[in-house]
This record gives structure tokens, sequence and C-alpha cells, in this order.
């Protein structure tokens, strides 16, 4: 990885996580940081949304700076190339989600079930609100190899892991109490999380966005799969 590629990404990292910590009242900050955010965050949604009307390869930096009201050298202060700024916008989604996995454990009161159950939900709502963006990633990460693109998945793999194992806290306690089979908690976490998100992105395209009924519907039918399995139970006596 070049030494400009990974100066970037640690401050971008750095960034997001100082924006996330102040939305949730732990740090206060100075309004030039508030303003740096916000700029940030401006060209993170101009680069969003022309790289899913026109796609990547099509989508130059002088568009995204023409379409943010910026000036190019702006774009540079803050994404050194196209592909930084790509991965800046995967780099965005992905601390939204591990967000959704600490408010879900946070919030939660109930059992483990009742925790699955509103992480599915906010997950299947984000896929959602974000579901353009997330087939463009699926679309063109696999024509980025390099060993930014090598780097970039396998932080991704150790956040996606992070999120598990927020997950898997209330599964230890019941695997303790008996009230769940015994198993390595985060591989079923995995398992449960992988059903959700690939059933939300299969049920969004262009042409159809579900419901939140159907987004219920669908929680309801996956978090039963996963705690009750497909046998049919027969009462006994």
């Amino acid at each position: 990885m070049t030494n400009r590629f990974s100066s970037w990404l640690f401050s971008h990292r750095l960034g997001f996580t100082i924006t996330m910590k102040h939305e949730q009242g732990t740090k206060v900050l100075s309004r030039k940081e508030r303003e740096k955010n916000a700029r940030q965050r401006e060209i993170l949604m101009a680069a969003r949304h022309l790289f899913n009307l026109k796609g990547y390869y099509n989508t130059t930096l002088e568009a995204i700076a023409q379409y943010a009201e910026f000036g190019k050298g702006t774009i540079y202060n803050y994404f050194p190339s196209k592909e930084a700024l790509f991965y800046g916008i995967i780099d965005q989604l992905s601390l939204e989600t591990l967000e959704i996995a600490r408010s879900a454990v946070e919030s939660s009161k109930g059992d483990a079930r009742e925790l699955f159950t509103a992480y599915a939900q906010a997950i299947m709502s984000h896929v959602r609100a974000n579901a353009d963006l997330f087939h463009l990633i699926f679309r063109e990460l696999h024509g980025l190899g390099s060993e930014e693109y090598d780097a970039k998945v396998n932080e991704l793999r150790g956040r996606v892991r992070k999120i598990w194992e927020i997950i898997a806290r209330p599964l230890k306690n019941e695997m303790r109490a008996g009230k769940i089979i015994p198993a390595d908690p985060v591989s079923l976490v995995g398992l449960f999380d992988n059903m959700v998100r690939l059933h939300s992105i299969n049920q969004y395209d262009r042409s159809h966005s579900m419901t939140s009924q159907e987004i219920h519907n669908a929680v309801e039918f996956i978090v039963s799969i996963f705690f009750d399995g497909i046998s049919e139970r027969k009462s006994k006596g």
C-alpha cells in the first residue's frame, strides 16, 4: 500500500470515528472540524450519486467536484484518488452498520431472539435506504484489484468480525443458561448476519423496494428459521 493512500486511510477512518462519537454526544467538535466533516460528507454524497448514476469507471473526479460544487483541488484535500473516494463510501456504510449493531445491543432489553430481531430489522431498513449503493459496490468492487483492494477487504472483514462479536454477547449468556445449543457464538451470528444481508440485497432492485411490512415479515421468517429451525415439531403425549 502506498504511503499516500495509507496516510489518507488512517485519517479518513479517524475522521469518521470522531464524527460518529460526536453524534453520540461523547465529543464536542470545533466549528472547523464540523465544517470539514460536513464538506467530506458532501463530497461522498456527490460521489455516491454519480457512481450509481453513471458507474464507477464512467465517473471522473472533475464531475464529482462539479456536482458537489467544489474545486477539484478541494476534492484532493480529502481524497487522493477516485479509488479512495470509492473506498470512503464503503467505509461510511460499514461504520453505519457497526453502529447499528451497537445500537441494537444497547437498546434491546429482552433475550437474544429480541436482539436479533431488532438487529435484522435495522439492517434490512438500512439496506433498503441504500439499496442502489450496495448494488453498486458489489458490481464494481471486484474490478478494483490492487494492494489497496486487498487491504480494504481485510479491513472490512475485521470490521464485520467486530459486528458479529457485539451481537454474539447475548448468545453466550443464553448458552451458559442452557437455552441455546453450545456452539461458537460468533460463527452463529455470522450465519444469521449473512442470511439477513443476502436476503435483503436479493430483494432490492431498481424496480422494487420492500415495504415496511415486507421487511417485518422477512425478519420474522429469518429469526424463526434461525432460532426454531425448519423441522416440524410434534407435540408429545
